[in-house]
């Protein structure tokens, strides 16, 4: 997983950053375990190991020929004070442009500008021949960790940075998705099943990690992509999350298959990767959460 865009760790830099805890929240919430979180999300025991997925990503992430980005959202916490910004993306590409709506500055980050970094993967659970894996990592200076998977030819995760430095802590919660597109328009009919991954970025649950189902229609006939995710749950604290659902209906997908609607908050954007069609995935933000999916 480890997807580190170049822009996040600048920002990071620059800003001495620290702190945000390992999978989420720090607090009373349980601490399930991989049997439990299975039971909660329906997953099946995991059809690989992290490393074996490990194992493909360099590859896929050679072929890549897409980038996608979600806002990043920062927490900044001072002795005496504590801050939020955040950064809006707009991709296109192989490339994502983050503006601060704040200042009106842009940071641009690349495939070939970000970095994957070495760390510990465990295998969670599958669904739909996607598996789950969670992610930790270390880098200049900051503890990373993701949810997600790496599919044939494309990836889907949720990212958190944890960094330090002089009395300073920040939280930085983003999605990423990348791929190899498969570079046609589509035809037909046709439905993708596989994981959806997210975060809660406000509230007494912000930035605990969320699981649900991701599930893609399209049909021609009707002129659009339906693009839904369900049954989400809260794995930090073992229940459902209060949103049940999120919807994105009739979405125009482009002759090179990727689709995209909506701003910051309210957007989804992704693409269809690989042979035929075989895979999809992208990132999201609705109803509070930011999120990436597979299919």
């Amino acid at each position: 997983m480890r997807i580190i865009a170049a822009g996040a760790l600048a920002m990071a830099a620059v800003l001495s950053l620290a702190a945000c805890g390992g999978g989420g929240n720090s607090g009373s919430q349980p601490t399930l375990g991989l049997d439990d979180i299975r039971e909660l999300t329906g997953l099946s025991p995991p059809v690989e190991t992290g490393p074996a997925q490990q194992a493909r990503q360099q590859d896929i992430y050679a072929r890549a020929d897409s980038l996608i980005h979600s806002t990043i959202h920062v927490e900044v916490v001072l002795p005496d004070s504590t801050s939020t910004f955040r950064q809006v993306s707009e991709c296109s590409g192989a490339e994502c442009a983050l503006l601060d709506p704040v200042t009106g500055e842009t940071d641009t980050i690349s495939l070939d500008g970000s970095v994957l970094v070495p760390g510990d993967a465990e295998a969670i659970g599958s669904a739909h021949g996607i598996t789950l894996t969670s992610e930790n990592s270390h880098h200049m200076g900051a503890d990373m960790t993701s949810l997600g998977a790496w599919m044939e030819h494309g990836a889907f995760t949720l990212n958190r940075l944890r960094a330090v430095g002089d009395e300073t802590e920040s939280n930085l919660l983003y999605a990423i998705a990348l791929g190899e597109l498969t570079d046609r328009p589509l035809t037909g009919s046709a439905t993708w099943l596989g994981i959806m991954v997210g975060t809660p970025i406000a509230g007494d649950d912000e930035g605990d990690r969320l699981v649900g189902t991701a599930a893609l229609n399209y049909d021609m006939s009707a002129g659009g992509l339906d693009a839904g995710f369900s049954g989400i749950t809260n794995i930090d604290r073992g229940t459902a999350h209060s949103v049940e659902a999120v919807i994105f209906s009739d979405l125009a997908v482009g002759p090179d298959g990727t689709f995209a609607r909506g701003q910051s908050g309210t957007r989804i954007q992704g693409g269809f990767y690989g042979p035929g069609h075989a895979e999809a995935a992208g990132i999201f933000e609705q109803s509070g959460i930011v999120g990436a999916f597979g299919a």
